[in-house]
This record gives structure tokens, sequence and C-alpha cells, in this order.
């Protein structure tokens, strides 16, 4: 007769099925996707490839890998030199993993990934008395946080001798780190640092490394009238803090986005109280 479960094993079963569940979206696609590109003489010898109601030029094969596409076999991009033609593409690995990444944050644009978790970080800062002054996500190659502590500009004295606030910053790339913003004569800030915590930190962990700025509650302590929103929340299992990004905007690290996602159903990022 087999042994009765106990109660701590039967959780531990139910936590694996709960991970399996969540990382069923990292699944490779088996089966490339293929299409059709057509290209027509572009300038300077160049050619426009018409792709996905896209334009980009290509010059080689070499500069079709950061569209995720590969020439399908067969073929040799050379050959439509000058004049252009059809060229079959099917999906690379990377292009899959863009796929699959997109699949894991449904509607929300890329140019968005990074909000819901930004309003988290700026909720927990504020759940530790911290004051916003700003904050904004910027895209380019990579996507940034930019946490702008203290008082706003409406509300602070005019002239070059006003203190400089601390900025709390984040990139895809590389994670959390502050700096002080630019003086009025200056283009860059200055007292760049990095922080002691993970790339996808939870958001109550960053506003505890960064707490010290503004003087703010040691962790674990109260604080009387203060509501922050998703206090008690915690992230499914799975949640992976540190991914392993390699510096490269152009990397697609499926733990980073998986764990981005997440915050799309966070309470600060839903306008909800609670967990």
């Amino acid at each position: 007769m087999p042994k009765k479960q106990s109660t701590a094993a039967k959780k531990a079963r139910r936590t694996t099925r709960q991970g399996a569940k969540y990382t069923s979206a990292l699944r490779q696609h088996h089966t490339p996707r293929t299409a059709t590109a057509r290209l027509t003489p572009g300038e300077r010898g160049a050619l426009e490839m018409s792709l996905d109601g896209h334009v980009r030029t290509a010059y080689n094969t070499d500069s079709l890998s950061w569209t995720g596409w590969d020439v399908a076999a067969g073929q040799d991009l050379q050959d439509l030199f000058p004049d252009g033609g059809q060229l079959q593409l099917t999906r690379s690995e990377r292009g899959m993993l863009e796929d699959q990444a997109t699949e894991l944050w449904g509607t929300v644009p890329f140019h968005q990934t990074a909000d819901a978790y930004a309003l988290a970080v700026v909720a927990a800062i504020r759940g530790r008395g911290g004051r916003i002054a700003d904050w904004d996500v910027h895209v380019d190659e990579d996507r940034r946080i930019y946490i702008t502590l203290g008082e706003g500009d409406e509300d602070r004295e005019p002239g070059e001798d006003r203190p400089l606030r601390w900025v709390v910053g984040w990139m895809d790339t590389s994670g959390w780190f502050t700096f002080l913003e630019a003086a009025p004569d200056e283009s860059l800030g200055s007292c760049l640092s990095d922080l002691a915590c993970p790339v996808m930190a939870l958001p109550e962990d960053v506003a505890a490394e960064v707490a010290h700025l503004w003087g703010g509650a040691p962790v674990g302590e109260p604080l009387p009238g203060l509501e922050e929103p998703g206090r008690n929340w915690r992230p499914p299992h799975g949640y992976v803090q540190d991914p392993p990004v390699t510096g490269d905007a152009t990397d697609v690290v499926l733990d980073l986005e998986r764990s981005l996602s997440v915050y799309l159903h966070h309470p600060a990022a839903t306008g909800t109280q609670g967990a």
C-alpha cells in the first residue's frame, strides 16, 4: 500500500504543477513560420524589402538577421540584385523567440512592456515614504525606466542653486542603478552607481535599496497612513528575478519578458488595491 502523502508533499506537487503551467508559454514553435518578401530597387544599389507591412533595406543576408527572418534554403539574396523580385523567408531562431515574447505580452506593444514594472516600483517607493517628481520609460534599442525622486519642477524654487535630485534607473540589459540628475549647465548626470539587486528585483526590494536617498524607513518598519498598492503581492511560482541578460539590446531573453509580463496584473498597474 502506498504511503499517504504529507501536506507538505501535496503543496510541493501543486507548486510544481503551477510552475509548469506558468512556463508553458516558453515552448518553442517547432514549425518555423514562412513568408514571402517583395524586394524592389532602392537607393545606392540596395533593395527595399516589403514584409509584414514594413519596408526595410536589404544589403545582404546578414542584414536580414536582425529582422528575425532567414532566407529559405535554395535561394541567394544576391541573385536579386539589382532588379529585385520575390524572396522566400523562414522564421529564424531569434524570430521564434520574438514571437514567444509577443505571445507573453498579448496585445501590449513593445514600447509599453516596461510601464507596468515602472508603476509597481513607483508605488513601492511611495509606500516607503519616497516622493516621486516624475517617472518615464524610454525605448530605443533597449528599454529604460527613469524615476526622479523629490519635488516636481512646479514645486521647486527657480534658480541654479536648487539641490540636484536622485534618479533611480533601470535598463533591460543591465538592471537597476542610481545617479544625480544633471545640473542646469550639464548634459549628463553624475554619481552613477549600480544597485545591489537583480535585474527583475521585486518592487519592494528596489524601494528598500534606494530608501536611504530620502531617509526612508528601514526594511520591515510599518509606515502608518501610507498605502502601497500590492504590498502583499507576490509573483507566481517560476518568476525569474535574475534573467541571464547579455548586455546586447538585440537579444531576446524570454525569462526577462516573462517576468515583465507578470506586472501587467500588478495592482499598481491595474489601478486596484490589495493583492
